[in-house]
């Protein structure tokens, strides 16, 4: 990690806070122990967002017992994203942390919030733990990039992210699939909230006495120079973090709110059982398993990023509105395949572009993808929202769906102004 030669010296360094166990490495060396620390945050990351992608199963449940309509379903829908509307302030603190005790911190919250919503009374005190629990996810993501630089080689970046993206495939699956057939089997909605808070404990337990930080000597010297205004300052003026927020927007709003309510939209507008509603919607991030286990790798290869990106732009409103077409069952299946292939498509690329861009210190990348977050943010969580408004008032979850088909299409206009940050731009 480079720091611009303008910057030593200016600041006097702050003595360091007191962190766990940390171990001094060579610049070049990563050891092969790196698979312990990403492979128990990637689980942990994905074990988190398992409620994101299961929320739409559940929904029916949780509406007939908590007593709630379409509208309320869609607050509760954008709650699990409101803590990414404050991340971007929050990181300018949280760098400045030992990253391995803040990632296990959030991940306890997550838990915490988890178990708050499994034994709500009403939907309010729900509402309330979905709105923590977003906080949970989102601050998480300001440790968790300072770890991924800390023990992740450039070379491997992106096909780091393609793994941990192919099990977030696995785990929407599960959500959106499986959760369905074992609801009545684990005792309803309530154990599905309240298993995935214990299992995120276990983890976090684990996590308290394997992990630790991988100190270089200039990730130390950039971190004592870094401050946390002076890294937002920085981060406000590089255009790239403004694209990156934009295309995610574009993709992830279209696909979270769908996510959210495809299930309904078939089971209430199609005569789909509610299994089979899941099942569908499950094949779109089953379509994105093997994008995510390839794209990284591919795009690490071909040593370029942008060619990832933007053929989704293209292909995404086609596909989705097929999907909210009258197709038979099967054809319904072949097209949410292919939708997920283009919808997981860009994401190795876009999460490894910020940890590429040169010349920026490890607090202002991490800085600059939670201002990349709170950009997305804001489709994100106004995609569930305007959708059930316009559904409620048109009678039709279809309806509602419509408006986000072009969204998706940022990914081409995003792109046509990113840098490519590649091994081959380098070379």
């Amino acid at each position: 990690m480079t720091i611009d030669a303008g910057r030593q010296g200016d600041v006097p360094a702050e003595p360091s806070e007191p962190r766990p166990t940390t171990v001094t490495h060579e610049e070049g060396h990563f050891p092969r122990f790196r698979w312990v620390i990403i492979s128990q945050m990637t689980l942990q990351q994905q074990l988190g967002p398992f409620i994101f992608s299961s929320l739409g199963v559940l929904l029916p449940s949780m509406r007939q017992e908590l007593h709630f309509g379409v509208v309320e379903s869609g607050w509760l829908g954008s709650a699990r994203t409101l803590g990414n509307f404050f991340v971007f302030a929050a990181s300018i603190v949280l760098v400045r942390f030992a990253p391995i005790r803040m990632f296990n911190l959030f991940a306890l919250l997550l838990a915490a919030a988890l178990l708050l919503v499994g034994f709500a009374p009403t939907y309010w005190v729900a509402l309330g733990g979905l709105a923590l629990y977003s906080v949970g996810v989102s601050f998480g993501q300001v440790p968790g990039n300072m770890i991924r630089q800390q023990w992740i080689p450039p070379r491997e970046m992106a096909t780091v992210a393609g793994i941990g993206l192919s099990l977030q495939t696995v785990f929407q699956m599960a959500g959106l699939a499986i959760v369905p057939l074992i609801l009545d089997a684990v005792g309803g909605w309530r154990a599905v909230f309240i298993g995935n808070g214990v299992m995120l404990t276990a983890i976090a337990v684990v996590w308290f006495f394997t992990a630790r930080e991988r100190i270089t000597e200039s990730y130390e010297r950039a971190r004592r120079q870094d401050r946390g205004l002076s890294a937002m300052k920085t981060v406000v003026r590089r255009r790239e973090f403004y694209l990156l927020g934009l295309s995610v927007l574009g993709g992830a709003t279209a696909f979270t709110t769908n996510l959210l309510f495809l299930p309904t939209y078939f089971h209430e507008e199609r005569g789909f059982s509610l299994v089979e509603a899941g099942s569908i919607t499950a094949v779109i991030p089953f379509g994105g398993l093997l994008v995510n286990a390839t794209a990284g790798y591919i795009s690490d290869r071909i040593g370029r990023r942008k060619p990832m990106i933007w053929p989704s732009g293209v292909a995404l409103p086609v596909l989705w509105f097929l999907m909210l077409t009258p197709l038979p069952r099967e054809a319904l299946v072949v097209v949410a395949f292919v939708l997920g292939c283009f919808v997981f498509l860009p994401f190795p690329a876009l999460q490894a572009i910020p940890l590429e861009i040169p010349g920026l210190t490890p607090a202002e990348r991490a800085i600059g993808q939670a201002f990349q977050f709170t950009i997305s943010t804001v489709g994100i969580y106004l995609g569930p929202i305007v959708a059930a408004i316009i559904a409620a008032n048109t009678g039709s979850m279809r309806t509602g769906l419509l408006p986000l088909l072009f969204l998706p299409t940022l990914f081409i206009w995003t792109t046509l102004f990113l840098p490519e940050t590649g091994r081959k731009a380098h070379e």
